[in-house]
């Protein structure tokens, strides 16, 4: 912005005045987390499995541009034990859809086990590179977080709960899609009232984790 003076004048701007920047936008960037544990290979409605569907969908919000999305990542976990914590970054931050991404997501396979906490806690490093503005992980389950050495079923809830807490204090907002009929208590145990849905279908799936991603983005 120019101030033009009539030197004539000699009129000056009044140093009373300021300006600030307005409030634009906020760059959003959504990380979707897929459980690739066991269970999720169990097949469901017209035989197809979970895992099928996890990876339809996913795919299907990749190559759609997703309202709000300006930055979208496809990652996945399985766990066999705290010191086996499988992680896959199927598709990074600012990367295309491309064959190899595609190839990569359709070839995993469902295996052991769900430590959801440790998954989070890794998922949200990946968001402190991105830039700042709307963080978001949206995980996509089947069950509650289980693991073969742990045999307290509270303790990987109460785990997955504080991964959940950390990761708001450090600026990242956590939601889940829960393909579980009976996931009501867990679920809202882990990540409060506002801040998950349960698919009774897992062929819903696609259309929830399409609006629920849209809502992460463009939450304040």
């Amino acid at each position: 912005i120019e101030v033009l003076v009539d030197r004539r004048l000699r009129l000056r701007p009044d140093a009373r005045l300021f300006m600030r920047a307005g409030k634009g936008p906020r760059p959003s960037s959504v990380l979707v987390l897929l459980d690739l544990s066991a269970s999720a290979n169990d097949p469901g409605a017209n035989a197809a499995s979970l895992l099928d569907i996890e990876k339809q969908a996913a795919l299907l919000l990749a190559a759609s541009n997703a309202r709000g999305i300006d930055r979208l990542a496809i990652h996945g976990f399985s766990s066999n034990t705290r010191a086996e914590v499988y992680y896959y970054r199927l598709l990074e931050f600012g990367k295309p859809l491309q064959a190899p991404s595609r190839a990569m997501i359709g070839a995993v396979r469902g295996r052991y086990s769900t430590r959801i906490g440790a998954a989070l806690r890794h998922a949200a490093s990946h968001l402190r590179a991105e830039p700042s503005g709307q963080r978001a992980i949206l995980l996509v389950t089947d069950g509650a977080p289980a693991d073969i050495d742990v045999h307290d079923p509270h303790y990987l809830i109460e785990d997955a709960r504080m991964a959940v807490a950390e990761a708001r204090e450090a600026g990242v907002r956590t939601a889940c899609i829960a393909v579980d009929g009976a996931a009501d208590a867990y679920v809202r145990r882990i990540f409060g009232w506002r801040n998950y849905c349960i698919a009774d279908d897992a062929r819903s799936l696609p259309a929830r984790l399409a609006r629920m991603s849209a809502r992460l983005a463009a939450a304040n």
